[in-house]
C-alpha cells in the first residue's frame, strides 16, 4: 500500500509526459480516477484533483511521532513541506487557496483526522498530528 498526498486545486493543470527533476511536482503517482473523486466529493471544495509527487522526504514524515523518533527524517519533511509551500506560493494566485488530504490508498473516503490552514505569505510550519486522513487548506 502507498500513502497518497491528494491536492485539489480551483484551475485545470496541464501535467507533463515527461520525468522532471523538480523536488514539488503535480502529477498522478498511486491514485486511479476514482480515489480522486472520492477525496473530491468527500474533502474537497476544489474543482480539479491531483497528486503531490515528492521527490525526497515525503511531508507526511512531518508528523510528530518522526520530531521525537527521527528526527533526520522529520527534519528532511519539513524541508520538502516548506519547498510544497514556496512552489504553492509561486503558483496559487492572490485571493485563492488549494487543498491538501494525505491518506493510505483506499482510504479516501475515511473520515477526516487531522485539520489545519496555512497562510502561504505568511507559513507557520508545524507537526502533524497524525500522518493519515489528514487535511491542510493553504491559502493566499
Amino acid at each position: 500500500m502507498s500513502v497518497a498526498t491528494y491536492i485539489g486545486l480551483n484551475f485545470e493543470v496541464a501535467l507533463s509526459e515527461e520525468v522532471i527533476d523538480d523536488v514539488i511536482e503535480i502529477h498522478y503517482c498511486f491514485s486511479d480516477e476514482e480515489n480522486r473523486m472520492n477525496v473530491k466529493e468527500k474533502h474537497f471544495s476544489t474543482q480539479f484533483v491531483y497528486e503531490i509527487m515528492d521527490k525526497s522526504e515525503p511531508i507526511w514524515n512531518m508528523n510528530e511521532y518522526n520530531q521525537q523518533y527521527s528526527p533526520h527524517n522529520f527534519d528532511k519533511a519539513q524541508t520538502t513541506f516548506i519547498q510544497l509551500c514556496e512552489f504553492l506560493n509561486q503558483f496559487i494566485p492572490e485571493g485563492d487557496y488549494c487543498e491538501l488530504y494525505i491518506c493510505w490508498l483506499g482510504d479516501e473516503n475515511d473520515p477526516i483526522e487531522y485539520k489545519m490552514s496555512i497562510d502561504l505569505n505568511n507559513p507557520i510550519i508545524k507537526p502533524f498530528e497524525y500522518y493519515e486522513k489528514c487535511y491542510i487548506k493553504l491559502f493566499k
